[in-house]
This record gives C-alpha cells, sequence and structure tokens, in this order.
C-alpha cells in the first residue's frame, strides 16, 4: 500500500535539520556534480524571503533531475563514486523542506535547463506525489537577480515559514558559516572548494590547530572496519601559547570545551565534530579539552559507522570501540599533562631542577587551599626588613584574606579559555620596565646584601622573565650609586 503523500511529506520535514545541516546537505549535492564554487545568496524581505544555493557543476538533464527530486533516489545500497556525499536519496529533499514550503530546482548542462518544484502546499492539497515541471515567473527572477546563467545548479527555498524571515533568517544563515567551514575544512584549504555566505567567502577551520609550533601530533594509527581507517590524535597548545586570536578561532562554533573529542571524516567531509562517541569512561572535561582526534574512513563505511541521514552523527563499529578508546585516553592524558604543567610553572610546583620563587605560595588546609603571599621572594623580603615591617605585614594579610577565589573560580570555569597566568605575563615592555625598577629600587641599599639579592632574582618570578632588561636595570642602577 503507498504511503498517503501529505502526511509522509510532513514527517519527511522532522529529520532534525537546522539551517546549517540543511545548507550542507546541500553543498554535499553541489561537491558530487564536480563543483568548484557553492554561493549560498538570500533575500530576508519579510513576506518575500528566499534562500537560493548556486553551483557550478555539471548540472542535471530532465532525466537526472527528475530522478534527483525523488523520495529514495537510488538508495543507500546504491554503489556510488568516492566522490559522491550523499547515500540515503533523501538529504536534498528533506534538509530543503525541513527549512520551507516549496523547493524548486533549476539545472542547466549545454542541452539546456530542466525545472521541478516540490509545492507542499500543492500535494497536501491533492494528497498526491504532484511535482511542477516548468519554471514560475519568481524563479527565473531570482535566478536571474543571483546570476545563474551558466551551467550548473540553483536550489530555491521559498516560503521559509521553519527557516524564518528577517532577522531570524540573517542570523540563522550568519551562525551556519562557522560549521560550513568546519565541515568542508579540507575542501577549502585544498583550493577544491570555494564557498561564500551572503558574499563572505569562508576560510578553513582546522580543528587540530596543526600550524602551531605547540601542538603536539601523537602519531597515526591504521585500523580496520569496513575499509581502513587513520585515527591521528592531536594535543592542542596550552591556551597561554596563543594569541587571542588563536583563542577565539580555535574554541570552534561550540567553545573550547564541547569541541573536545573525535572529529570523523568520511572522505574529505567532516561528518561529527568533537564528543567522545559514547565510549566508556570518556566524559567531556575542562582538563582534557585540548585533546581533538581525527578519524578518517572511507566513504563505502558509511553504513558500518551508522552515518544519519543528516551527515552529522556517528556510531563508531563495535570492532573499534577498544582501540579508539585507548587512543582516546592517550590524548585525554596529553592534555591534563599540559595543564598539569603550566599549573606547576604558575605555582613554583615544579622539579628541583626548575626550582623558582614566585609571589605566591598555596596552603593546603582541611582540604582547602588558601594562597599567601609568598615572604621569602627578594623584593617582599626586603619590604619587610624596612622600618615599617607591621604595617607591611598588615597590607599582606589583607589582600590574602580577601583574594576572591570563588569568583576567581566561577570566572575560569565560565571562560574555558581563561588560564592561570604567570607574574607579568601579557604586559608590554614600557610597563614591565616600571614595575621592574620599582622593584628593584627596593631591594637593600648596602652592597653585599644588594649584590646577594639580585643574583637570587635570576630565577626568580618575575625577573626571571626579564633578564636583558633586569641587568639593563640594574647596570643603570649602578651607575648612578657610581656617580
Amino acid at each position: 500500500m503507498a504511503p498517503r503523500a501529505s502526511a509522509l511529506m510532513d514527517s519527511l520535514r522532522a529529520f532534525g535539520y537546522d539551517m546549517a545541516t540543511a545548507l550542507a546537505d546541500l553543498v554535499d549535492n553541489s561537491l558530487a556534480a564536480s563543483a568548484g564554487e557553492v554561493r549560498v545568496e538570500f533575500s530576508t524581505d519579510e513576506g518575500a524571503a528566499w534562500v537560493a544555493v548556486i553551483d557550478d557543476g555539471d548540472g542535471m538533464t530532465e532525466t537526472e533531475l527528475h530522478e534527483a527530486v525523488r523520495f529514495g533516489g537510488s538508495g543507500p545500497m546504491a554503489v556510488r563514486l568516492t566522490s559522491d556525499l550523499g547515500r540515503f536519496g533523501l538529504g536534498l529533499k528533506t534538509a530543503s523542506l525541513s527549512q520551507c514550503r516549496m523547493l524548486t530546482v533549476l539545472s542547466r548542462t549545454p542541452s539546456g535547463l530542466a525545472c521541478r518544484t516540490w509545492d507542499i502546499d500543492l500535494v497536501r492539497a491533492a494528497d498526491d506525489w504532484r511535482v511542477r515541471i516548468v519554471a514560475d515567473d519568481e524563479a527565473v527572477n531570482i535566478a536571474q537577480k543571483v546570476g545563474f546563467v551558466k551551467v550548473g545548479t540553483m536550489v530555491l527555498w521559498r516560503h521559509l515559514d521553519h527557516a524564518g524571515e528577517g532577522a531570524v533568517l540573517a542570523r540563522r544563515l550568519g551562525q551556519s558559516r562557522s560549521r560550513l567551514r568546519m565541515w568542508f575544512h579540507r575542501y577549502i584549504a585544498r583550493g577544491r572548494l570555494r564557498l561564500v555566505v551572503g558574499g563572505h567567502v569562508l576560510t578553513a577551520w582546522d580543528p587540530f590547530c596543526r600550524q602551531h609550533v605547540a601542538t603536539q601530533d601523537l602519531g597515526t594509527e591504521r585500523l580496520e572496519a569496513g575499509g581502513q581507517v587513520r585515527v591521528t590524535p592531536y594535543v592542542l597548545p596550552h591556551p597561554s601559547r596563543l594569541s587571542e586570536a588563536e583563542i577565539k578561532d580555535g574554541a570552534g562554533p561550540r567553545g573550547w570545551n564541547a569541541q573536545q573529542g573525535f572529529y570523523v571524516y568520511r572522505g574529505d567531509r567532516m561528518v561529527s565534530a568533537g564528543g567522545w562517541l559514547g565510549l566508556p569512561e570518556m566524559v567531556i572535561a575542562p582538563q582534557t579539552r585540548l585533546a581533538r582526534i581525527e578519524v578518517s574512513m572511507e566513504p563505502a563505511s558509511d553504513h558500518v559507522w551508522q552515518v544519519d541521514v543528516r551527515k552529522s552523527r556517528v556510531h563508531p563499529p563495535a570492532a573499534l570501540e577498544e582501540d579508539l578508546a585507548k587512543l582516546a585516553a592517550a590524548a585525554r592524558a596529553a592534555s591534563v599533562s599540559v595543564f598539569r604543567r603550566r599549573v606547576a610553572a604558575a605555582t613554583g610546583r615544579q622539579g628541583r631542577d626548575h626550582e623558582l620563587t614566585f609571589g605566591w605560595t598555596q596552603e593546603r588546609r582541611h582540604g582547602t587551599s588558601r594562597y599567601l603571599v609568598n615572604r621569602q621572594h627578594p623584593v617582599v623580603q626586603s619590604a619587610l626588613a624596612g622600618g615599617a615591617r607591621a604595617q607591611v605585614e598588615a597590607v599582606l594579610r589583607l589582600v590574602e584574606r580577601t583574594l576572591p577565589i570563588g569568583v576567581i573560580a566561577i570566572e575560569a570555569e565560565n571562560d574555558q579559555g581563561r588560564i592561570a597566568q604567570a607574574a607579568m605575563e601579557g604586559v608590554d615592555e614600557a610597563e614591565a620596565r616600571a614595575d621592574l625598577a620599582a622593584m628593584l629600587a627596593a631591594l637593600p641599599k648596602d652592597a653585599p646584601g644588594r649584590d646577594a639579592a639580585i643574583r637570587a632574582l635570576g630565577s626568580v618570578e618575575p625577573f626571571n622573565r626579564f633578564p636583558d632588561l633586569v641587568a639593563e636595570i640594574v647596570g643603570q642602577t649602578s651607575l648612578g650609586d657610581s656617580r
């Protein structure tokens, strides 16, 4: 018994697409048609909004287009080219109709122009699978407006009941850019795709920050599951090694915490971005956020990985779970190690070979921590050795007792890019010069005591970070004293 057209059409709209995943499905079709450029143009006019996806691919004949708009197409088990990113024969239709009530496809080949239009209201009124085969005037005018005049295909969405209009549509299209440049970053980076959304040419987003000298490549493992699978874990640099722009870009569309985990590629198309694939004891945690793992499978293996219709979620084969868990555990441990080394450097808890004297010390008592000004720091000792020791001690205790540890902890949790900074990290030279000169001026005036203190400063925070500057200031001071 044939399904009711109106009921099934409404059901097919509920596959869970959003704007970005719907557009990505259309880009997949364009790439399968050998397109080198895909443009997304739109109008946000209330009552007359539309979205058009235009490519310069091979185009489709009347027969090919008719098959392309058929629900189910050739089905998931059909033999496909490795460049074909489709599988279920549903993407073009379900992705488009998840956003609109009227889908028009215009496709041009050297032999002419073909058109098909699915109109949900027409299907519902007739309760039959009726498709229009002639382009209406509005579709023709939009095609001319966006410059669709050469060989290729234009997918046009109208009656945008789910995509929205006005500011809502503009915002959703704008938000889709970051995910599109992530999903198709291999194509973009290799010059195989020029992707333009609303006049913005998208650049590739590399989740693994491979160009940075501090990124750790933990090596590639080759596994077998319905075809070869290449797995390469990476550990990204500690945020202190990144510029503000790199921190913002490295966070990806969902932020540093959510973007940790596995990145699964079907061919060169990313189909899963972050998360731990439901592996046992693998949870998202702040200290593992630097671990990102590249997993590349062959397109023919997508049924083994249970790639869904939207190509946005996968389930690893059972035969690979143990190996993937081991590789993930190693990457997660390496991420934790990066943070531990950084904390040790920032709090002075390194090995004896790297022992430094820091301005703060941590004291554990009854299961909690408190932070005290280090009285052994040469500058602090010099201040305490002066005639106002009681007053200096009172100020130090005031600072210690009012340190807002709770507020700092909350802010650190809310801002995953925030890390403990070492003394004077990030200040410019002029500010560092002024502060260092003031601190050096507080050292003992007697020559033996001053010389001993200055020698100690070579391995003391913050002076160890500015050895040349310290030498210059000490030289200037000595010169002034000799006069």
